[in-house]
């Protein structure tokens, strides 16, 4: 396992255009971040650093998450929940009628797949595949499955696109849930093709400035769940969500913010500030926590060279992502995780610390048997042993 001061080589470093003067990027390729630019978000938004302290502020090691009463942890929890949310951004009020379309079915050897499209804003759809076993008897739990970082998007876990390993809506639906992803803001249909990477959410921050791409993500799938509580063959109590990469990171942040999500695993998609070195990933190599570009003070950070980076100004950052964790107690969670994960190289040492500090806590709230995990050697991938045990965890938690 990597130690914090370990600098990835560059080779294995390179997940994005190199910096520079902006260029329109060739083809699609699957890290193309170019068109996004953290100095025009500011441009558009005039946002300046949050002046905030809070216990986290101004320490390298992870504050402890366990109130001192079991009555203390609602007003920690939010607490918490506050800092997060000045990072997160303002989301709209009103919810416009979903509307749902159904603009394509196809039946498949075990299951049905169906193409439709839901209404998240007023006038924005987000394309979406639900797949529904064959042999369905009454009402199911069903499983989210965000995307990984890909182009395909919504594809690659409806079994389309990519990695057969990451056919995730495929697997669970061969195992008798109601299965159901979509396209992120920015992936699959909602990505403009003559675009870079991210370079849709420039738009998206024009209309909405006091939002972020994170929350944005995280109010789609809440509407997602919105439309599958409108089906008579969903159980809306048993609802679960998994993902990969990209999709892992979403399945945290709607965790901790979607209450209806009783049961989760997290693959290759967690790591902490601290330890990862920096924010740079979150704030200037995607779209997804702008916010957080304030937290960055070494001239050595570029989209080539960030990953297990230290930057000094990472321990003024007034939280790290072991409260997010917290959050999400005492729901049940598994954290799976790669000892060899080029895109997160500390991932394991930041899971193996946050877990230590976020046991006690779901134990202190008496729910000590719904945190798990597990760790492998096989890059930044979702191999057999890990999505034995991710499957078998979501069964315990959801199937009667």
């Amino acid at each position: 396992m990597m130690t914090r001061r370990q600098f990835v080589p560059s080779v294995l470093l390179a997940s994005s255009a190199a910096s520079g003067a902006p260029q329109k990027p060739a083809g699609r390729s699957e890290f193309d971040y170019i068109d996004w630019s953290w100095e025009a978000w500011r441009n558009i938004t005039h946002e300046n650093r949050t002046q905030q302290a809070t216990e986290q502020s101004g320490k390298a090691e992870l504050i402890t998450l366990v109130p001192k009463t079991r009555d203390a942890w609602p007003e920690r929890r939010e607490s918490f929940a506050q800092v997060l949310n000045v990072f997160l951004g303002t989301q709209p009020g009103a919810k416009p009628a979903l509307a749902p379309k159904v603009i394509e079915e196809r039946s498949e050897d075990a299951y049905t797949r169906r193409k439709l499209l839901y209404q998240s804003e007023a006038g924005e759809w987000v394309p979406a595949y639900l797949l529904v076993p064959n042999k369905l008897r009454g009402r199911a739990p069903v499983v989210l499955c965000p995307h990984q970082t890909t182009q395909a998007g919504k594809d690659s876990p409806a079994g389309l696109a990519d990695d057969p390993h990451l056919h995730m809506a495929v697997h669970l639906v061969r195992r008798g849930y109601v299965s159901f992803t979509w396209d992120a803001l920015c992936f699959g249909e909602r990505h403009n093709p003559g675009s870079g990477h991210y370079g849709d959410s420039i738009p998206f921050y024009r209309k909405h400035p006091e939002w972020s791409l994170m929350s944005k993500m995280v109010w789609d799938l809440s509407r997602g769940i919105d439309y599958l509580e409108t089906l008579d063959l969903v159980d809306p109590t048993r609802v679960g969500c998994i993902g990969h990469s990209h999709g892992a990171i979403t399945t945290l942040f709607a965790m901790a913010f979607e209450s209806r999500i009783v049961a989760g695993v997290s693959n290759c998609g967690f790591d902490t500030f601290r330890i990862d070195g920096n924010v740079w990933r979150w704030s200037r190599a995607t779209a997804l926590l702008p916010r957080l570009g304030f937290y960055i003070s070494s001239p050595y950070l570029t989209n080539s060279f960030y990953r297990a980076v230290p930057d000094s100004e990472v321990i003024t950052t007034p939280f790290d992502m072991h409260q997010l964790l917290a959050l999400i107690a005492p729901r049940a969670l598994m954290l799976t995780t790669s000892d060899e994960d080029f895109v997160f190289p500390n991932g394991g040492w930041s899971a193996r610390l946050s877990l230590a500090r976020l046991q006690p806590l779901y134990d202190l709230l008496g729910a000590g048997d719904r945190l798990a995990s597990y760790y492998f050697n096989a890059g930044h991938s979702f191999p057999e042993g890990a999505s034995s045990r991710a499957y078998a965890w979501l069964d315990r938690w959801l199937k009667p």
